[in-house]
């Protein structure tokens, strides 16, 4: 069997870069929303928060909020918005990273591709597909910004304060 020669790329056109760097950037306040979910949680700091998340993966900060959030609030509506919130956080990251965490090549004198799931070379993603994704990355961060500070999440939280 003939071996394929394959060389590293960077995307030549400027529109998937563009829409690549958007959704890394959506990413980052994704991770940094749940951080501050750790935080309201945990009744931290901003300061303490970071501190104690620092360095820490998408996956292993939904873990934690997982594990918190049912410690703390115990079966409620609030704790289902939120697991199902987490659940579409987990299918978006998992999407991004198979983006941004795989080999972006070409085979010699052929187009451009990514390293796909189960190791298969498929085409490069479209514009309107990152777009997507970057979408739904930033609803989902607003989502839980806004039950974390204004919807039952805070209302919940607030609750098992007063105990």
């Amino acid at each position: 069997m003939k071996q394929k020669m394959i060389l590293f790329s960077v995307p030549e056109d400027k529109n998937v870069q563009a829409a690549l760097g958007v959704l890394v950037i959506r990413h980052g306040h994704l991770e940094y929303t749940l951080r501050m979910t750790i935080k309201s949680l945990c009744a931290l700091s901003i300061q303490d928060a970071l501190i104690d998340t620092n360095k820490k993966t998408a996956k292993t900060l939904r873990e934690r909020i997982k594990k918190e959030a049912k410690n703390r609030l115990g079966k409620c509506a609030a704790l289902q918005k939120l697991l199902k919130l987490l659940e579409r956080s987990w299918k978006a990251s998992d999407e991004r990273n198979l983006y941004c965490h795989i080999v972006w090549a070409y085979e010699l004198d052929g187009p451009q591709q990514i390293l796909g799931k189960n190791f298969i070379w498929r085409p490069l993603p479209t514009v309107p597909e990152l777009e997507k994704l970057a979408n739904e990355i930033e609803s989902i961060t607003e989502e839980l910004n806004e039950e974390r500070l204004h919807g039952p999440l805070s209302e919940a939280i607030q609750k098992t304060n007063k105990r």
